[in-house]
């Protein structure tokens, strides 16, 4: 049984994902724990959504930190990076798209930072002539995002390996989907 906090928000991530409403019964439930230990971790709904919401821009915040301090080649980064897609992922279903539906309108402050530092990245790789100059490092940064979360999605239900993940994400952002 979980006990662990990080644990728990690992599981409950996903449940709030596809079930945007569920009670605290159904995200015990899921994630195979009972609801009392997860009131006692967290007392409220609105404590659990919070600590998930912190816990995502954290893990995105910490994978653009060493995305940002590598003095590797581009490609390089951006390949270790999309390894770290889970947490942009999650930003952008949980976070970034639609903060009030959640009930976390601060944490759109943060989710717009850490998606202002993406966009810097992508200007980065931009910059090295890794990804198209003609298009606006938004639309990319928007692109990486929205790819992760479907990788993500994939892996969630099954058709996709978590290890064949990152390489999907990566190859579509810089070969694009053409044969």
């Amino acid at each position: 049984m979980r006990t662990d906090a990080t644990e728990v928000l690992d599981a409950a991530i996903p449940v709030l994902a596809k079930d945007r409403g569920a009670s605290m019964q159904v995200i015990a439930t899921r994630a195979g724990i009972s609801r009392a230990t997860l009131v006692r971790l967290f007392p409220t709904r609105q404590h659990l959504v919070r600590a998930m919401a912190e816990k995502i821009l954290d893990d995105c915040d910490h994978a653009l930190s060493r995305a940002e301090a590598d003095d590797a080649p581009i490609r390089q980064v951006l390949t270790a990076l999309s390894a770290e897609y889970p947490p942009f992922a999650q930003l952008w279903n949980l976070v970034y798209v639609e903060p009030d539906v959640l009930g976390v309108p601060e944490a759109s402050i943060r989710a717009e930072a850490v998606f202002e530092r993406t966009v810097a990245f992508v200007q980065r790789a931009q910059d090295a002539d890794l990804l198209r100059k003609d298009m606006a490092a938004t639309w990319l940064a928007s692109t990486f995002c929205s790819l992760a979360e479907t990788a993500w999605e994939l892996t969630l239900e099954g058709h996709m390996g978590s290890r064949q993940a990152p390489e999907f994400l990566l190859s579509i952002l810089l070969q694009g989907a053409s044969a």
